[in-house]
Formats: structure tokens, C-alpha cells, sequence
């Protein structure tokens, strides 16, 4: 019988691993006669399009998404809020409340930002995808339906 903690480590660890494995993308056919060779260069090239369009790469899994998100948000809130009420001068100085206060709100904004990250990006993918004559199969397809509630 495993201890409550050892539990506790072993969802903790499977949550993690989850959140760090690539998405992959929905499939895709050719509807209108295009080469396996074009295929895989509009899907690389819709990757590409996709992620500039919403600042998602879709290489990273989605914990890394929301670290690079959070970081870059963090460091810009803080930076922002350093500027308004003045930068520490030395490194045993104290961080001033607007250092701390654009940090933290830096670090919110980044992580509702990388929230819905992966939608959006796959919305702007598939978009693409069609535009050039794929026909792209919906994300849930494959997926086990959930069985309803026993009585």
C-alpha cells in the first residue's frame, strides 16, 4: 500500500509529464490533388504562419509555451514597473513595490496569454490549412467519448 505523499508525487509527476509532450496536430488530407511533398510543405509552412499569428510554437509542448509566456511578460512587467518607480542601484538594495507589483502582473498576463495558446494556435493552422485545399479533421476525431453517469 503506497503512502498518501508517494500518491500525492505520482499524480504530481504524471501531470508534469503530461504538460511536456508535444500536441500533435490535428490530420489533414488533400482535396485538391496535392503531392505528399506539398502536403508536408504547407503544414510546415502553416506551423510557421500559425505561430507568428499567435505567438505559440507549436515545437514546445505547453508547459514550455507558458514558461517562455510567463517569463518575457514577468521580465517586461517588471522592467515597466521598475521604470516607473525607480530600479534597485545596487544589488543589496530593496526591489521597489512597482518592480515587484509589474512583475507579478506581468506573470498573470503571460499565463492567461499561453492559456488558450494552443486553441488559438490550432484555429490559425487549420485556417491555413484550408485556405490552400486540405481538408483538416477535427481535433476530438479518435477520441473515446466520455460514458455517460451511471445511475
Amino acid at each position: 500500500m503506497r503512502s498518501p505523499l508517494a500518491r500525492i508525487a505520482a499524480l504530481a509527476s504524471a501531470a508534469l509529464l503530461a504538460g511536456c509532450s508535444v500536441v500533435p496536430l490535428p490530420k489533414t488530407t488533400a482535396a485538391g490533388g496535392q503531392s505528399p511533398r506539398d502536403h508536408d510543405w504547407d503544414v510546415k509552412d502553416c506551423q510557421a504562419e500559425a505561430g507568428y499569428r499567435t505567438g505559440y510554437s507549436p515545437t514546445d509542448s505547453p508547459l514550455a509555451n507558458w514558461f517562455q509566456k510567463m517569463f518575457f511578460w514577468g521580465t517586461a512587467g517588471a522592467s515597466l514597473g521598475g521604470l516607473i518607480t525607480g530600479l534597485p542601484t545596487s544589488v543589496s538594495s530593496q526591489a521597489s513595490e512597482g518592480l515587484i507589483a509589474g512583475a507579478g502582473a506581468g506573470g498573470i498576463t503571460g499565463t492567461a496569454l499561453s492559456w488558450s495558446g494552443q486553441t488559438r494556435f490550432e484555429r490559425a493552422w487549420a485556417a491555413c490549412m484550408e485556405s490552400r485545399g486540405y481538408t483538416v479533421a477535427p481535433p476530438e476525431e479518435g477520441r473515446q467519448p466520455p460514458s455517460p453517469p451511471k445511475p
